[in-house]
């Protein structure tokens, strides 16, 4: 990114009662029966999720990495079967909690990453979060995708990067971008990032906090030092580096979220389910997901080379199928059995089909 320096950033100050209604996925397995507790943390200024193997969860916020927790929910869990995981509240403290009864969804790879959707209808950004806890423990090699772009980011601008990928030096605990692309896979070179000292999964450098994950999962949270202005916070989200191989190794059915940055405010982030065949994907929103009802609008992604520009990444375009849409320029970032759980992650950034110059993201998991 020419604005690398605010790369992997998360949105400011989200109530903790706009994340609790979170679109994304996992059947059977995802969460409940898992037979373990999972913990996840991210970006926002700070999310905490728990889910414990008697299928009740809690949530915590807080202001700032290390701040002191300023809201925590708890409540149940559950697997739907339409491929998403069903959080409901029990009881909630603190500014802008949630109502009991609230009801939320959530994508979901057991002890891996966690993808929540506030919400908030000013808040129209998709938070990843990993697996928390525990620094890496070897360097570190992952690729990623821009979740969220400042304000007046264009997605046409070939000076701009949306993707590529993330070292982490155990050594000198010194974080790096290798490689950033353009959607034209023209590398745009490499940047360092700060060091700092790692503990818990999170390192906090000057104006930075990166959470990291001895999974190769990756979230760092750029811009801290200007808390009260989200114009140029962003979010980049990274995962472990994995030859592809082919399009065909990413047919089947998924469930996840979509991002257009064309759309109007409160509606640009929509659950969505996705079924690719030979790098051929057909997309439709979900409209009812305890019931798993399908909208008949539909995007269509046709992936075209795997492993393009480099190691993990597939290309290809999106189109929304809508009358004067342009098909725009998607690039994936994937994990094939993403850390033994027999799922496949997919987590895409493009160029809106309504308007190529404002960024598209499609974050989907298999069922």
């Amino acid at each position: 990114m020419s604005k690398m320096r605010h790369v992997i950033v998360a949105g400011g100050g989200l109530a903790l009662g706009s994340l609790l209604a979170l679109s994304g996925c996992g059947t059977g397995g995802s969460g409940s029966g898992s037979g373990s507790t999972q913990t996840y943390t991210g970006a926002g200024s700070r999310w905490d999720v728990e889910l414990a193997s008697d299928n009740t969860f809690t949530i915590t916020h807080r202001p700032s990495a290390s701040g002191a927790v300023d809201m925590t929910v708890n409540g149940t869990y559950q697997a739907l079967a339409s491929g998403f995981l069903k959080l409901t509240v029990g009881s909630a403290t603190g500014t802008g909690a949630p109502s009991p009864g609230d009801a939320g969804y959530a994508l979901n790879v057991p002890g891996y990453v966690f993808i929540l959707k506030p919400i908030d209808p000013n808040s129209d950004q998709i938070i990843p979060m990993i697996k928390s806890g525990s620094c890496p423990t070897g360097n570190m090699s992952a690729n990623w995708v821009m979740v969220k772009a400042d304000a007046g980011a264009d997605a046409t601008d070939a000076s701009r990067d949306f993707y590529g990928t993330f070292a982490f030096d155990t050594g000198t605990q010194t974080a790096s971008l290798p490689s950033r692309y353009n959607f034209n896979q023209t590398d745009l070179g490499s940047q360092a990032l700060a060091s700092g000292t790692c503990k818990d999964g999170v390192l906090t450098v000057a104006g930075a906090d990166m959470f990291l994950t001895d999974g190769a999962g990756a979230i760092v949270h750029l811009g801290v030092d200007t808390p009260n202005d989200p114009a140029d916070d962003q979010i980049v989200f990274g995962f472990a580096r994995q030859s592809v191989g082919s399009v065909n190794a990413l047919d089947g059915s998924y469930a996840g979220l979509l991002f257009d940055g064309s759309g109007g405010a409160g509606s640009k982030i929509m659950p969505v389910a996705v079924s690719c065949s030979s790098g051929s994907c057909t997309g439709n929103m979900v409209t009812d997901i305890d019931n798993n009802v399908l909208s008949s609008d539909s995007v269509t992604i046709t992936l075209t080379t795997a492993d393009n520009p480099s190691t993990g990444f597939v290309t290809g375009t999106i189109d929304s199928n809508q009358p004067g849409s342009t098909p725009g320029q998607l690039t994936c970032m994937v994990n094939l059995d993403a850390q033994g759980s027999g799922r496949n992650i997919m987590s895409c950034v493009g160029q809106s089909p309504g308007d190529n110059s404002q960024m598209f993201n499609v974050l989907l998991v298999s069922k």
